[in-house]
């Protein structure tokens, strides 16, 4: 199957999750901020099936150097909603997964490794070319594909 992927720069900035997200245990969406905590606004995206969502790590100031690997957040259907950050009203994006999860909308892993770290986040807009459908290559790290 051929695939067309158009990558979307959505914004860098410091890697936020949203307190809702933790204390509901979805892990749904994410958020950028400056190095004050202040919300950064994210590029639009424009309608489509599904994203992927990544993040990579930008060089640090600080001296702690992580691998500049691009990190899978989520995969699914974009979507974005009002929240708080740091008491300062942001909107977070997020991915509804393809399957029925009520949770881990994202995958809290590559999250976990990324928050409070400047990253440039990117939406990766897939769109296969012939009969398959995008779910496949949608699904988290590890799912079977028939």
């Amino acid at each position: 199957m051929d695939v067309s992927v158009t990558v979307i720069e959505l914004g860098e900035g410091f890697l936020a999750l949203p307190e809702t997200e933790r204390t509901t245990r979805r892990w749904g969406t994410v958020c950028l901020t400056d190095a004050d905590g202040n919300p950064i606004p994210l590029r639009s995206l424009p309608p489509g099936p599904g994203i992927a969502l990544t993040a990579a790590p930008l060089p640090d100031t600080d001296g702690i150097s992580l691998s500049l690997k691009r990190e899978l957040l989520g995969a699914g259907t974009a979507f974005t909603e009002a929240t708080t950050v740091k008491g300062h009203t942001v909107a977070a994006l997020g991915v509804v997964p393809p399957d029925d999860r009520t949770s881990q909308w994202l995958f809290p892993a590559a999250v976990g490794r990324l928050l409070g770290r400047r990253v440039l986040l990117e939406a990766h807009l897939v769109c296969p070319i012939g009969r398959h459908s995008h779910a496949a290559l949608l699904e988290p790290p590890g799912a079977d594909h028939d």
